[in-house]
């Protein structure tokens, strides 16, 4: 149904979000950014979600904004309805970037402009098969704006960023995987299969180190090499006197797996 912009579940500590608009491609408008929001927000400080899943329904990840939502709020008189709406889609890739648990991009479909930019703010990518991956910005006279122009070129250089933002072809998920863009490709008919198992994965493991190593990747990207060092050690101070640091040496001494509660 199309009532919600979003589908969500939580289970097995894996939070699994869904953009729900299928028939319009999944295209962000105002009311699932407001649903995205809130939904993000509450997810970073449930205790009950180690890892969250980002995916759309149907044929499309997402296909960007809605762009005849946006112009018609360009068109009126008082155009801060526009400026709102992608203040808050910049909100959320914060959201995606700042909260301290992994977050997994299972792209069953095209990802372009915004949606691609949704995509490059969470932490790891699967890509389905038929899946495809554009900034897709200039074919409509505009500029990437959900943070397309800071990540793109951290994931592949600055020369493939720049092609794929001034001629906003798209890549096929093979090509996206070889330019270093994705994590991994499996068939169209296991993504969700694959997605989840990569998310259990990271759910049974070691969540506090997890997420003070994402929050060390993305703050480091704008710090100098001893700033890093010192939030890297800040970060271990309280690893070591985690008790999943504790599980982890008491399992090696036992010669077992350890198990993990994320605290």
């Amino acid at each position: 149904m199309e009532d919600s912009c979003i589908l969500w579940k939580k289970e097995q500590g894996i939070g699994l979000l869904t953009l729900n608009r299928p028939r319009s491609f999944n295209a962000l408008n105002r009311k699932m950014v407001e649903e995205l929001l809130r939904t993000l927000r509450e997810a970073s400080v449930d205790p009950e979600i180690k890892v969250l899943i980002l995916t759309g329904a149907g044929r499309a990840f997402c296909f960007g904004a809605d762009i005849e939502e946006f112009q018609r709020a360009m068109t009126e008189p008082n155009r801060d309805e526009a400026l709102d709406l992608l203040s808050g889609v910049q909100e959320i890739i914060r959201q995606l970037t700042a909260m301290a648990k992994p977050t997994l991009a299972a792209l069953n479909g095209f990802a372009t402009g915004l949606g691609l930019d949704l995509c490059l703010a969470c932490d790891l990518r699967i890509a389905a098969e038929r899946a495809k991956l554009a900034e897709a910005f200039v074919s409509m006279g505009l500029v990437p704006d959900g943070g397309g122009t800071y990540l793109l070129p951290r994931l592949v250089g600055i020369a493939r960023a720049a092609e794929m933002i001034f001629l906003g072809k798209p890549l096929t998920a093979a090509e996206a995987l070889q330019w270093g863009l994705i994590n991994r490709v499996v068939p169209n008919a296991e993504l969700e299969k694959a997605a989840w198992e990569w998310a259990e994965e990271l759910a049974k493991g070691p969540t506090l180190a997890i997420g003070l190593a994402k929050q060390a990747l993305w703050k480091n990207l704008n710090q100098d090499f001893p700033s890093a060092l010192r939030l890297e050690a800040q970060s271990q101070r309280t690893c070591l006197q985690s008790q999943d640091h504790r599980e982890a040496v008491q399992a090696y001494r036992e010669k077992r797996k350890p198990r993990f509660g994320g605290r």
